[in-house]
């Protein structure tokens, strides 16, 4: 049994894992499918159990509140941080758009092959790395921007 992450090479090799998703959907079965983070908010968006490793992030955000335009410099004032097998410190943590690629807090499109902002001044925000875990992983972020977050995200992960 291949027990790696797929790629088109392993595409019809058999796995022996479950393949989830965890996301931001409306929980009451409206069109909310986004969270929201307060300023100076530290919020956990996904606890995932057991072995495994997540194959996929996808976020896009915005500030509530905010027209036309984001708070400027918010791609700094917004951190993950990730934390493997109950870990208290994080293994991840980073500002979100240095976490996707982009510092200096701007957003523009680009694309590589682990990471991608796009389209629109980059505003959806992709990761391909693989990041395992053996006994659950939890992940966290705060919002040190002036206004409310709004984060729309979907994480995909292959347990075991």
């Amino acid at each position: 049994m291949n027990r790696y992450p797929a790629d088109l090479s392993s595409l019809a090799m058999m796995r022996d894992n479950k393949r989830k998703r965890v996301s931001s959907y409306d929980r009451s079965g409206g069109n909310d499918d986004r969270i929201y983070i307060k300023p100076g908010e530290t919020r956990t968006f996904a606890e995932l159990e057991g072995a495994g490793y997540i194959t996929h992030i996808w976020m896009t955000y915005g500030n509530d509140g905010v027209k036309d335009e984001q708070e400027e410099f918010n791609l700094r004032k917004i951190y993950l941080q990730f934390y493997w097998d109950g870990e208290e410190a994080p293994s991840v943590q980073a500002p979100l758009g240095d976490f996707f690629g982009m510092g200096h807090g701007v957003s523009r499109n680009f694309v590589s092959e682990p990471l991608q902002m796009s389209p629109q001044d980059g505003r959806s925000l992709n990761c391909w790395f693989v990041m395992p875990f053996s006994n659950g992983a939890k992940l966290t972020i705060t919002n040190e921007c002036q206004s409310t977050l709004m984060l729309y995200f979907y994480i995909d992960y292959e347990q075991h």
